[in-house]
């Protein structure tokens, strides 16, 4: 299946990126991987310099620079819930089914023989407690179409949540909104397999996400589980 990866990034995530770009190269198979699309809002020209030494690496400029000091902040914001009107755009323009994966990921195993060609959209399904049933770090665009009129409606409950709410985090409450109120085919792909916290033999992929116990990027590459990662790619 002929297809394209998505990620948003600013400078802050150079380590991150730098990360994802490296074990998506060494670990995953790019054979029908069209572009890997990287949305800039603020890197460096030296980070997009690096960037472009790889193959199928394509940035796009975002529009806008957002930089970000601490989670939930404006630029965190801005980055994240810009991420599915970049999806749609990609799916738009290039028709093709489109991955869009956060850049604080690290893979460790190919995924593409998990998916379902079937089916409309790929949810990543929480496995642990948590205020959504489905998190955005990993989604899978498969049926275009069908896609761009999730997405649409995704979009639509990110703005609702945001304005009748005091969530501080809205794109995965609307992503388990979105699903549970409309009837696309989704498959269901478990967060321990394609975005996982601590990863276990199943993981494909690690999330260095933010978490109480990992504030800064800083503390988040220090996470144990990273270090090998840490030491062969920074």
């Amino acid at each position: 299946m002929r297809h394209n990866i998505l990620t948003v990034a600013n400078e802050d995530y150079r380590s991150f990126l730098i990360l994802f770009v490296n074990s998506l190269f060494e670990f995953g198979n790019l054979s029908e991987t069209e572009k890997i699309y990287v949305f800039d809002t603020g890197l460096s020209q030296e980070t997009r310099d690096y960037l472009l030494c790889f193959p199928k690496i394509e940035i796009r400029n975002a529009g806008f620079t957002a930089q970000s000091d601490a989670i939930h902040d404006s630029g965190w914001k801005r980055n994240t819930y810009s991420k599915t009107k970049f999806l749609k755009d990609i799916l738009t323009n290039t028709q093709l089914p489109t991955f869009m994966i956060d850049a604080d990921c690290i893979f460790i195993q190919d995924f593409l023989d998990l998916i379902d060609e079937k089916c409309d959209i790929i949810g990543c399904e929480r496995q642990r407690e948590g205020f959504s049933k489905y998190i955005g770090s990993f989604f899978g665009a498969i049926n275009v179409e069908q896609s761009i009129k999730f997405i649409d409606l995704w979009i639509k409950n990110i703005q609702i949540l945001q304005d009748t709410t005091a969530l501080k985090h809205c794109e995965s409450p609307a992503l388990a909104k979105t699903i549970e109120e409309y009837d696309f085919k989704v498959q269901d792909l478990k967060e321990q397999i394609v975005s996982a916290v601590f990863p276990s033999q199943e993981s494909r992929i690690i999330h260095l996400k933010s978490d109480h116990y990992a504030l800064t990027v800083q503390d988040r590459l220090n996470l144990q589980h990273a270090q090998e990662f840490v030491k062969r790619y920074l």
